[in-house]
């Protein structure tokens, strides 16, 4: 199979090097160093989303499944969102075979409940939202998956500067999500909506608590949203290989 990685940043290289086992990847880059690189795993292409001068990708109409896999942060200037999204779409169009979209489980207000994929839209963020919907609108058989908090490898929760420590955690190991990305290809499954997160959600003090082996006070009414992954592992019948970002390091 011949799959397009668009983005391939730490979660997209990490992507394209889990599947490339048993397919063939075209990954993009808007970095030339990056882009010499990746051209010794895959077969790379420099493009830049944000230029005004993008054109349809001459391999398109070769590829099986495209992975979109470029930040849209809740952050980003509007006006420099709009352009790249248009380029994607100038970039793959037409494009009618299986396509992912990662999103992000920012896209939920930070509420102490628990949250699943039917959550009303009007209390999403509305530039996540936007893009979702953009994309959905253009590629009807979109598979968005609002992935948690990046964690593994060079990830470890506890360099970070960390505040609010009695928040829970709302994480997904790199690993589980090639794993479900690679299971949703083989079903060859579109037009789907999943928050992509590990079903154990300790606090921030917990994680910090294991991994640097400190026994730091841990606040017994924890606070924060909790993401719920139980759709996707119902209708993928899938088993985190990460279930606990405790253990993640």
């Amino acid at each position: 199979m011949k799959i397009g990685i668009i983005g391939c940043g730490w979660l997209g290289f990490r992507l394209a090097n889990h599947l490339k086992t048993n397919n063939t990847i075209y990954a993009t880059t808007r970095s030339t160093d990056k882009n010499k690189f990746l051209s010794s795993y895959f077969h790379s292409f420099i493009i830049d989303f944000d230029d005004s001068k993008v054109k349809k990708w001459e391999i398109l109409t070769e590829l099986n499944c495209i992975i979109i896999a470029i930040p849209f942060g809740r952050h980003l200037d509007s006006n420099i969102l709009n352009k790249r999204l248009k380029n994607i779409c100038i970039f793959i169009e037409n494009f009618e075979k299986q396509l992912f979209l990662t999103s992000s489980v920012g896209i939920y207000p930070q509420i102490k409940q628990e949250i699943n994929e039917n959550f009303p839209c009007e209390l999403l963020d509305s530039k996540l939202l936007s893009v979702e919907n953009f994309l959905k609108n253009q590629f009807p058989q979109t598979n968005i998956l609002r992935l948690g908090g990046l964690m593994g490898d060079d990830r470890i929760f506890s360099k970070y500067n960390v505040s609010e420590t009695s928040q829970v955690v709302n994480h997904i190991h790199y690993q589980d999500i090639c794993l479900i990305i690679e299971k949703m290809i083989s079903l060859n499954l579109q037009s789907k909506l999943y928050n992509v997160v590990a079903p154990k959600h300790p606090t921030k003090q917990e994680i910090i608590n294991h991994q640097k082996g400190t026994k730091i006070a841990i606040d017994r009414t924890p606070s924060g949203k909790i993401v719920l992954s139980d759709r996707l592992k119902t209708e993928l019948n899938y088993q985190f290989l990460y279930p606990n970002p405790i253990y993640f390091n």
